[in-house]
């Protein structure tokens, strides 16, 4: 009996250290993890905050247990959404463009455009109207002769305003302006037109033929960048179409007259002269109707690249190598000064416009 109460005795020793010894883990104060704090932080990973489990989405204290960063997560998700939310803004957008891009111009687009391009066709015959009617033989006589030489001296004054201070300037303005480039094409139109005139032309008739033809043939390039920028104009608005209708209008007035002044020259009476300045205009007519067409003003843009340049140095050709040594033949004083000044307010009135038009 004795053995049995002793024996009965040890067990209950035993079960009471075991006990105590668990107690001792669980306990905040020692070593091992606190199951209680566990089970929250499992509890909080299940539920709506969604935190991972792994160290990346939080800090783990000395004790080893886990302290989540919700913040960081919830900074992660709406990364997440404004990307996506992004992405459809741009595939609306893309979507939209296209559209755009697409659609027809509207009938009274077409209208405006045709009424600019009209007045452009307007502009470049009005200086047959303020001509004489005789003009073909006024011209051969000598008073004739020093009359049309004073044209011709603000004639080379316009030309080089306009390639130094419209044409040159306009070129080096674009954003994609490559320097070296627009240099290699200004060469280029000056020598096309060299080459042209020591082909074709063998005779003084024969030159004034070919100077009046190329100067016909850069009129009607310029005329269709200036039908690209009305066409563009008019599709952001009437005021805009009329704004740049009216800056090109005054600019094309002197370039007009000079025309008129190279063309009798070459010996073209007044019904010829009106109908070259005619097929030149229809350059405007191609230019408008292209951008209108196209429904965006990117022709223009990357024809000022290489056309402007071009355009450029056929027009020097005609000034400084068709036309200025002709005038240099020119032994009066009185005459000679008259010329000079005529060149000056060539360029000033080319210059005064572009600053006006700015």
């Amino acid at each position: 009996m004795m053995f049995r109460l002793l024996l009965f005795a040890l067990l209950l020793q035993s079960a009471h250290s075991q006990l105590h010894h668990v107690q001792g883990i669980n306990h905040p104060g020692a070593g091992g993890p606190d199951i209680g704090s566990i089970g929250i932080a499992r509890g909080l990973g299940g539920d709506g905050l969604g935190m991972e489990s792994d160290h990346s989405d939080g800090l783990v204290d000395p004790d080893g247990r886990k302290i989540i960063a919700p913040l960081k997560k919830h900074t992660q998700r709406r990364e997440e959404q404004l990307k996506e939310e992004n992405e459809k803004i741009r595939q609306i957008l893309e979507a939209s463009k296209k559209l755009t891009e697409t659609r027809s111009s509207p009938l009274s687009t077409w209208l405006w455009t045709l009424f600019g391009c009209s007045l452009l066709i307007s502009c470049g015959i009005v200086p047959a109207f303020i001509l004489p009617a005789n003009a073909s033989e006024y011209f051969h006589s000598t008073e004739g002769k020093s009359k049309l030489n004073l044209l011709l001296s603000f004639a080379v004054g316009s030309l080089l305003g306009d390639v130094f201070l419209h044409l040159l300037p306009e070129t080096f303005a674009a954003p994609d302006a490559d320097m070296v480039q627009i240099g290699l094409y200004t060469i280029a139109g000056l020598v096309s037109c060299l080459i042209v005139e020591k082909v074709v032309a063998n005779t003084e008739d024969s030159q004034h033929q070919v100077c009046a033809v190329m100067n016909l043939i850069g009129n009607l390039i310029d005329n269709f960048t200036h039908g690209l920028a009305i066409g563009a104009a008019y599709q952001m608005g009437v005021k805009s179409g009329l704004l740049v209708t009216f800056a090109i209008l005054l600019h094309e007035i002197p370039h007009e007259v000079s025309d008129f002044a190279i063309l009798l020259r070459a010996d073209y009476n007044r019904g010829d002269a009106i109908k070259a300045q005619l097929l030149t205009a229809t350059g405007g007519v191609l230019g408008a109707c292209s951008a209108l067409f196209m429904h965006t003003d990117a022709l223009a843009s990357s024809g000022v690249s290489w056309i402007l340049p071009f355009t450029a140095g056929g027009f020097i050709n005609i000034a400084l190598v068709q036309i200025l040594p002709e005038l240099m033949e020119e032994t009066r004083p009185r005459q000679n000064t008259l010329q000079a000044l005529l060149i000056i307010a060539g360029v000033c009135t080319m210059g005064a416009l572009n600053t006006l038009l700015h």
